[in-house]
């Protein structure tokens, strides 16, 4: 068993492949615990789509000696990975089905000879002799699985091969091995453990927070295909009315066909993946896209794992999905990039219905067991509880996934309900000043200024007026690029006291009254550059 790297090492190849200064907080604790100094670490790894888990076994696959063996689900998934690393000057492949039997071979060949610091395969691969005969001569570095919730959403249901993953890995010895997942419950990780024959007492489970403060969630209820389309149009219009891309999710081929002819005639490009797609268009379909080459894409579930285009400004579900597991990565592909974008989930009376039939059915279009059927309607009152909650929707979810709701102190001020919920805050103290509606902009040449809307609020006696001006100017930018009210963002009275306070950290923006960490986390530097003197655009 290789020794743990050294730190310096580590930094230094994360620096010269990788490109970062540091690691995250997360990433440096799961690589710690999987190059611990005694033998057959396992890690479990839970961070939301995008948070950088792949470079916790990247990282020390390069800083090890031998081959790291990385369980992926989808071919065009293990393409997009080794592509990656390949440009980052990292050797590495895959093993699948699809290729030629010379390739094939060829690849097991160089792998033999130590050729290449990473190798991915699918689970129906593990029981291959060549590649187990291939990876003991080259020495296994470690093991990872990636993906790793598909033990439980698709170990049941149509790839037995997933919960056998833990037999095959058992001839791997006593390698260090990680899995990695976006989307796992409590109950979830157990079941990872358990099937993967870790001993749950020597696993380290690394939980990344859950909260997306960068995310606007919210639900729509319509009544008809016509206001589904409807509905899908004018979102889309909104949040690409500048740069960026959108993926319109629907739950049958169908369903995404129609809606992707539809958002053509209307100019978008809006290329259809789903499962019927030949598997080399996929492929076409899915560089594309990550290539920033297509804005528009409308897709099943078969489209998303393994996806990195950090500038997605929206994900629309035309149709409900079948499980909050399956929204949440989806929905997640959103604002990778750190920036505000938004999750529009839309429901309509058939929806439910659909879904139910759906869940009795095999992924064969067979009926289902009746263990099958129950844990899909299991699953499906899960999303059903979310879309009627009543509560943050953020919170929501992190209770689901084992996270501390706590982190959102009040409610994101984002989701729908929040912001239907929260009414206009007003000061009662001296000096008073109310909140009142902000009017959306005006074109002076068709609408004249009526007399009695005023287009300037009263600033408050002792309130400076040229920064209460700007901080009210930047708030209502804000708020119209959320599409959202102008007190989600900050009520009157914050931006009086942050007027009269001049905070200048987020820890004193936390002092101001109604400013919550989620509107500090949202929208917080935003308004400290205002309070410096800055022009800031929302």
């Amino acid at each position: 068993m290789n020794a743990k790297a050294p730190l310096s090492d580590l930094d230094a190849l994360l620096a010269a492949h990788f490109g970062f200064a540091e690691l995250r907080p997360f990433q440096r604790e799961a690589i710690d615990a999987l190059l611990a100094d005694h033998e057959g670490g396992r890690v479990l790894l839970v961070a939301p789509t995008g948070g950088g888990k792949s470079l916790c076994y990247q990282l020390p696959a390069l800083a090890l000696r031998g081959t790291a063996l990385v369980v992926s689900p989808l071919v065009a998934l293990m393409e997009d990975q080794v592509r990656g690393l390949e440009a980052r000057g990292i050797p590495a492949t895959y093993f699948a089905s699809t290729l030629p039997a010379e390739e094939n071979g060829r690849r097991l060949a160089a792998l033999r000879r130590g050729a290449f610091k990473l190798v991915y395969a699918a689970p129906e691969r593990l029981g291959h002799a060549g590649l187990g005969a291939a990876l003991a001569a080259a020495g296994t570095s470690l093991v990872a699985i990636d993906e790793a919730h598909c033990i439980v959403q698709w170990g049941h249901d149509f790839r037995p091969d997933y919960l056998r993953i833990g037999e095959a890995l058992a001839l791997r010895g006593k390698a260090r091995m990680i899995a990695c997942t976006a989307t796992a419950t409590r109950a979830a990780r157990g079941e990872i453990v358990r099937r993967l024959g870790w001993d749950p007492r020597k696993v380290v489970t690394v939980l990344r927070g859950f909260f997306r403060p960068n995310l606007s969630l919210c639900v729509v209820r319509v009544r008809s295909p016509r206001e589904v389309l409807a509905e899908v149009r004018r979102v889309l219009a909104e949040a690409l009315a500048g740069p960026g891309a959108g993926i319109v999710y629907a739950a049958t081929r169908k369903s995404a066909e129609s809606l992707a002819t539809a958002l053509r005639a209307d100019g978008w490009d809006a290329p259809v993946y789903h499962g019927g797609t030949a598997a080399l268009e996929r492929a076409r379909i899915s560089a594309a896209f990550a290539a920033r080459e297509t804005r528009v894409l409308v897709a099943t579930n078969a489209f998303g794992m393994g996806v990195d285009r950090p500038d997605v400004r929206i994900v629309v579900h035309a149709e409900t999905p079948g499980s909050l597991e399956a929204y949440y990565q989806e929905v997640g592909r959103a604002g990778r990039d750190g920036q505000d974008a938004r999750g529009v989930l839309l429901v309509t009376p058939k929806d439910l219905a659909l879904r139910r039939r759906l869940c009795r059915l095999g992924p064969d279009g067979a009926p289902a067991t009746r263990a099958e059927t129950s844990r899909a309607l299991g699953r499906l009152a899960e999303l059903v509880r979310y879309i009627d909650g009543k509560s943050c929707r953020h919170r929501i979810l992190l209770r689901h996934f084992g996270d501390d709701p706590r982190v959102i102190d009040g409610g994101c001020g984002r989701c729908d309900v929040c912001v239907e919920a929260e009414p206009p805050d007003t000061v009662r103290d001296p000096p008073r000043f109310e909140d009142e509606p902000e009017l959306p902009p005006r074109d002076p040449e068709r609408e004249p200024a009526s007399p009695t809307k005023p287009l300037r609020l009263p600033v408050p006696a002792g309130v400076p007026p040229e920064l209460f001006e700007a901080l009210r100017r930047y708030r209502r930018a804000r708020a119209l690029a959320l599409g959202v009210p102008a007190y989600v963002v900050a009520p009157n009275r914050a931006l009086v006291e942050m007027a009269m306070l001049r905070p200048a950290s987020a820890e004193e923006l936390l002092g101001i009254r109604g400013m919550g960490k989620g509107r500090v986390a949202a929208h917080g530097q935003g308004f400290l550059r205002v309070i410096g003197g800055e022009a800031v655009e929302a």
